[in-house]
Formats: C-alpha cells, sequence, structure tokens
C-alpha cells in the first residue's frame, strides 16, 4: 500500500504544475450598450507582462486601441469593442505570444437581457465560445463547474489530500479526516468569498505550501506516535482553514454575482467537495483494488522517495510564493 501511494505522489508531481498562487488569466466583457462591449482582461502579476496573450474579436467587430497597465493584482488589457452582430454565439480567440504559462482562463459575461456568467477554460483551450441566450445554465450550474475544474487545475490541494490519504489510511480513517477538512476549508471559503475575513494572499499560499511540506515530513519518518497519525482530521481541519482562503481566491477573481451572491457560493464549493470526493474516492479504489492481488510490502525507500519529491516541489512553492 504504502509502494502504491508513494507512487501515486510521485504521478501526481509529474502533471503540469500550476499552483493555487497560478492565479488565472481572466476575461471580463460587458455589454455597455446594444452590440457595443467594453473587453479587459488581466494576467497575474507573477506571469512576465510580456506574456499578455492578444484576444482575437470576431470579423465583425472593430475595436479601439487598447488601454495597458499594471497594479499589485496583475497586468491589465482593456478595448472597446462595436461589433455589426451580437456576440452571442460567436468565439473570441485568445492569442499568447509564445506558449501559455499554465494559466486556466475564467471568463465573466455580461450581455444585455441574460444573466451574468462564468465561464472556464484549461490552459489548452484558447477559443472562448460565448454561448447563445438558449445554452446559458444558469448562476448555480456555472458556478458548480467552475469549483469542480477548479480542484484539477492545479496539484497542491490534491496532494495535499493525498497526503491526508497516505496517513490515514484506512476508509474510516480517511472519511473522518477527508470530512474534517471538508468542513474547516468550507468555513474559510465562505467567511473568504463573502469579504468578511481577509488574510495576505500571499501569506496563505505559502501556509498552504508549508502544509504540504509538513505532511511530507511526516511521510518521511512514517508513522509514530504523534497527534499527525494518532488524529489526522485534527491536522487536516487545522490545514483546511487555510485552504479555504486560497480557494476564495478563485471567488474573488471572478466575483460573485450580487443577485444570487448565496447560490453562486454554495455551488462553487459544491464543486469543490465533488471534484475532493471523486479524486480520494478513485484513490482509494485504487489502493483497494491493487491490495487484492498481493502483499505491496512497505517500501520504506520509496516511501521516502515520495515524500522527499513532494517536500521539495512544496518548499519550492513556499519560497517563491513568499518572495515573488
Amino acid at each position: 500500500m504504502i509502494r502504491l501511494l508513494a507512487a501515486l505522489l510521485l504521478g501526481l508531481l509529474a502533471m503540469p504544475a500550476r499552483a493555487d498562487d497560478n492565479r488565472p488569466l481572466t476575461i471580463r466583457v460587458v455589454e455597455e450598450a446594444p452590440r457595443a462591449y467594453r473587453v479587459t482582461w488581466k494576467i497575474p502579476a507573477n506571469v512576465e507582462a510580456g506574456l499578455m496573450p492578444a484576444l482575437a474579436r470576431p470579423k465583425e467587430c472593430a475595436a479601439s486601441e487598447p488601454k495597458a497597465w499594471s497594479d499589485p493584482l496583475g497586468h491589465w488589457r482593456e478595448q472597446l469593442w462595436r461589433c455589426g452582430d451580437p456576440l452571442a454565439g460567436k468565439a473570441i480567440g485568445i492569442a499568447w505570444p509564445s506558449a501559455n504559462p499554465g494559466l486556466a482562463t475564467i471568463a465573466r459575461l455580461r450581455l444585455r437581457g441574460e444573466d451574468e456568467q462564468t465561464l472556464l477554460l484549461q490552459p489548452q483551450d484558447t477559443r472562448l465560445a460565448i454561448p447563445a441566450p438558449a445554452q446559458s445554465h444558469g448562476v448555480f450550474v456555472d458556478f458548480l463547474k467552475l469549483g469542480f475544474e477548479h480542484i484539477w487545475l492545479g496539484i497542491d490541494h490534491l496532494l495535499f489530500v493525498a497526503g491526508l490519504i497516505f496517513v490515514a489510511r484506512t476508509w474510516r480513517r480517511v472519511l473522518l479526516t477527508v470530512t474534517g477538512f471538508t468542513l474547516a476549508h468550507s468555513l474559510t471559503l465562505a467567511l473568504a468569498a463573502l469579504d468578511l475575513v481577509r488574510l495576505p494572499p500571499r501569506a496563505i499560499e505559502a501556509a498552504i505550501a508549508l502544509s504540504i511540506v509538513f505532511l511530507a515530513v511526516e511521510i518521511v519518518k512514517g508513522p509514530r506516535d504523534t497527534l499527525t497519525w494518532r488524529r489526522p482530521v485534527v491536522v487536516a481541519a487545522s490545514f483546511g482553514l487555510l485552504h479555504g482562503f486560497g480557494f476564495a481566491a478563485v471567488l474573488r477573481e471572478v466575483g460573485l454575482p450580487t443577485d444570487a451572491l448565496v447560490t453562486a457560493l454554495l455551488a462553487f464549493n459544491l464543486g469543490i467537495e465533488a471534484g475532493q470526493a471523486l479524486f480520494a474516492g478513485l484513490l482509494m479504489g485504487v489502493i483497494a483494488l491493487v491490495g487484492r492481488f498481493g502483499n505491496l510490502g512497505h517500501g520504506i525507500a520509496v516511501q521516502r522517495l515520495a515524500g522527499y519529491a513532494v517536500g521539495s516541489v512544496a518548499s519550492y512553492w513556499m519560497i517563491a510564493r513568499l518572495v515573488g
């Protein structure tokens, strides 16, 4: 079992690394008058301004010269588009000057006569399709999808959950531990998203990386008589409070719709929990399946290798988030 879990931790590290501090490309399209759109887009401050993508408008649209500025939140561009036809049903191209530096895209659309919509694209997607009116699924479905997909855009949250499973091991302890983590990060997600509590983003992001370093150290040292191994739910809940602030940063980027604030917040959180539950279930299912085909042994060397690898990457994230 230890060898399998160690292999899975190493496998997660082989995925394209996008940590929670690596904010997405955000695009905002607001129809200010019939067929007149203000288009604003931003890349995060930790990405070079020269990597700012251009937005390719539909051929029916004419655009003003783009305004450009930078602030602590990132690097910005803004244009006014006047189009011969409505944007609904059309597509906006995302043209990066070189390769996409691993950023997902979150788009927020406010078209006249339509509910505000939030769309999420994976880093490999370079085409933002503007839904036709009949394709709008509403706030709940949009934010449910946003929360679910957010979990799978990065690996730091998944590495932490995998580490918790590594420590908890049995189905009962895993269920209790993941539940504690869920309740804790749901609480701080709500408080931060509603702007009732606000903490420095850089410190929170560094602390999230530190939580992974902490678990990596425990994995390297192995089972012993410590609080982490005796009561992993306590550690999960404690660090879960920090992870909730990290999740809330995505909602601050997108913005919660004022006319459906509670619905959007609930849907986003449910999407996160669904993605987390799916990952935990798959991981435990693989462990149970492989366990039926023989004893995998203790694999202490593999366990330590996985712990050192995860800890090294998380330490790099922590330092980069503090000084970046």
